[in-house]
């Protein structure tokens, strides 16, 4: 599925696949944006993947194993002052829960990383004192959504995530096709490729 959305001077385009919707397996997003006023410094782009029967078979390991030999999340973005990775691993903790380890790196490009540098031996603490609190506020919201969605399963709950993910906003009808929440969707046909 691919969407191109153009807002305020800003163009996106956003590809998303998941491979055997009624199972997952797979799910991997790409995005790229631009301002067409800008030049190369309003250009970046992104890609990121998750393995879901990978993130499966690492939460199914024994806590005392060793951890998997590849992240089965991972998510590159690129920019022209800017490179960046994150990885995401779960981990079987002793008492029948998750740990989750979030690895992000940033590499400067060009003229940004001699800068970048000194800046970041000034500013590291505060910069990963940041960063630990951002993953803690999202792990307590997935945690939060997670603890609504435990009563639902099996079909219920994949009938209700179908039709979220494909029900259009009520009150907003675009002649040829559905509406997210930044205008009409391109639902893939040859235009998105």
């Amino acid at each position: 599925m691919g969407s191109r959305v153009a807002r305020a001077g800003l163009a996106l385009r956003l590809k998303v696949r998941l491979s055997e919707p009624r199972r997952p397996r797979a799910l991997d997003l790409s995005l790229s944006g631009h301002r067409p006023a800008g030049g190369s410094l309003y250009r970046f782009s992104g890609r990121g993947a998750a393995d879901l029967a990978a993130w499966w078979a690492a939460v199914d390991r024994l806590p005392s194993a060793l951890p998997a030999a590849r992240p089965p999340v991972t998510a590159q973005a690129a920019h022209r002052l800017a490179k960046a990775r994150l990885t995401v691993t779960p981990h079987p903790a002793d008492d029948g829960s998750w740990r989750i380890s979030v690895v992000l790196s940033v590499r400067g490009r060009w003229l940004l990383r001699p800068v970048g540098a000194v800046a970041l031996f000034f500013a590291r603490r505060p910069v990963e004192r940041g960063f630990r609190e951002a993953v803690e506020n999202a792990a307590a919201q997935w945690n939060t959504a997670l603890a609504e969605l435990t009563p639902r399963h099996g079909e219920a709950l994949r009938a209700e995530i179908a039709e979220a993910l494909t029900e259009a906003e009520p009150g907003k009808t675009v002649p040829g096709g559905p509406t997210g929440p930044w205008g009409p969707a391109d639902i893939g046909g040859p235009e998105a490729r």
